[in-house]
């Protein structure tokens, strides 16, 4: 009994891994690299043009104006915030002293 304790855990282990195993097997996880790599000795036909240039302009130009944005964005607030303490500030001068 107490050798049976000892290789359970490694059984059920064993089991684990057998059915995972089965289904990245069924999904076909992993095997997408293996066939895009594949390539023929055939001439190839037109491709459309390399735009990885063009969208990588365009995510910097995005990305350029979300900051943009979001400064503007911190201004305002700051500008607000700045307003809201100069009116506390007259409005502590303004009151009577004990």
């Amino acid at each position: 009994m107490k050798h049976l304790s000892c290789i359970l855990p490694l059984l059920l282990s064993v089991a684990l891994m057998v059915g995972c195993a089965g289904e990245f097997q069924s999904t076909g996880a992993g095997s997408g690299a293996t066939s895009d790599s594949v390539t023929s000795n055939d001439s190839p036909s037109v491709s459309a043009p390399d735009t990885t240039a063009q969208d990588a302009i365009e995510r910097a130009n995005a990305q350029a104006a979300s900051d943009a944005s979001n400064a503007a964005a911190q201004a305002s607030f700051i500008a607000g915030m700045a307003a809201a303490q100069e009116t506390m500030n007259n409005a502590n001068n303004q009151a009577p002293s004990n």
